[in-house]
C-alpha cells in the first residue's frame, strides 16, 4: 500500500469518527484534523471517489477476432447495463503449452465496490450458457446440406437475438451522473500515456433463414432464469438455462 493510500485511508477514518460520534466537540476535532490533512498534503474528495473504483478483467473470450463480433460486445454491454459497470476489450499474450506465444483478447470490467467482479461472473456464466445454446441450435442444421457461411451467419444471429432475449430478463442499473464522472476520470487516469483505441465491430450478414434463427434465439435468452444469490446485496447473480446451474 503506498503512502498516498495510507493516507486517505486514514483521513477516511477521521471523517466516519467525525460522523458517527455522539460527542460534538470530538466529531468537530477528528473532521477538522481530516480537512487540514486533505489540505495540506492536496488531497481532494475526486481521489478519494477513484480509489473506490476496482477492475476485474475476463480473460477467456469465446472469440478472439481484431474485429469483435457485435453480439459479444452486445453481450459485455448488457452486463455493464445490468451492474452499474463500464468495459473495454483489450489484448493480452497467451503462452502455449508447447512455448508458442498467441495474443488473445480480454474484456475489462471496471466499476465502484464489487460490481466490476460481479460484472465478470455474470459475464462469465452468461457467455458459456451462449456457448451451450448455439451449440444446441446449429445441431439442428447438420442433417441438412448448408453452406458454412450461411451456418456461420445463423449461429451470429442466434446469437444476437439470444443477447437481447437477456437483456428481457436483467434489470437495468446505470450509475448516477457523479459516479459516471468518477469513472471516466479514472479510466483516463487507467490508460494514462496509453491511450485507447477506437474497437472495430463485425456485424452480423445477412443469409437465408437469418429472421428465423434471431428469432428463436431471442426466446431462448427470455427463457434464461436469473436469480441473485443471498450473499450480501450485490450478490452475484446465478444464472439458469433449462434448470441447470452454471457456476
Amino acid at each position: 500500500m503506498s503512502d498516498n493510500q495510507r493516507l486517505i485511508m486514514r483521513v477516511r477514518h477521521l471523517m466516519a469518527l467525525g460522523t458517527r460520534n455522539d460527542n460534538p466537540h470530538e466529531a468537530a476535532r477528528a473532521v477538522a484534523l481530516a480537512q487540514r490533512l486533505m489540505q495540506r498534503h492536496n488531497l481532494t474528495q475526486d481521489m478519494f471517489s477513484l480509489t473506490e473504483v476496482s477492475e476485474s478483467v475476463c480473460d477467456s473470450l469465446t472469440s478472439n477476432a481484431e474485429r469483435v463480433p457485435a453480439w459479444l460486445n452486445s453481450l459485455a454491454t448488457v452486463v455493464c447495463m445490468a451492474t452499474g459497470c463500464r468495459s473495454w476489450f483489450g489484448w493480452y499474450v497467451y503462452t502455449s503449452m508447447g512455448g508458442n506465444k498467441i495474443h488473445r483478447r480480454s474484456l475489462h470490467f471496471y466499476g465502484f465496490s464489487e460490481r466490476p467482479e460481479i460484472a465478470r461472473y455474470i459475464f462469465t456464466v452468461l457467455q458459456r450458457q451462449l456457448r451451450v445454446a448455439t451449440d444446441r441450435h446449429t445441431k439442428s442444421y447438420r442433417s441438412r446440406r448448408i453452406l458454412l457461411r450461411t451456418l456461420r451467419c445463423r449461429a451470429d444471429q442466434f446469437r444476437e437475438g439470444w443477447v437481447s432475449g437477456v437483456w428481457q430478463v436483467l434489470q437495468s442499473f446505470a450509475p448516477s451522473s457523479g459516479e459516471t464522472s468518477v469513472l471516466q476520470r479514472w479510466l483516463v487516469q487507467r490508460h494514462r500515456g496509453n491511450a485507447l483505441t477506437g474497437l472495430t465491430i463485425r456485424e452480423v450478414g445477412s443469409c437465408r433463414g437469418d429472421k428465423m434463427a434471431r428469432m428463436v434465439g431471442w426466446l431462448a435468452g427470455r427463457d434464461a432464469d436469473v436469480h441473485q444469490g443471498l450473499y450480501g446485496a450485490q450478490a452475484p447473480h446465478q444464472i439458469t438455462e433449462g434448470g441447470t446451474a452454471y457456476d
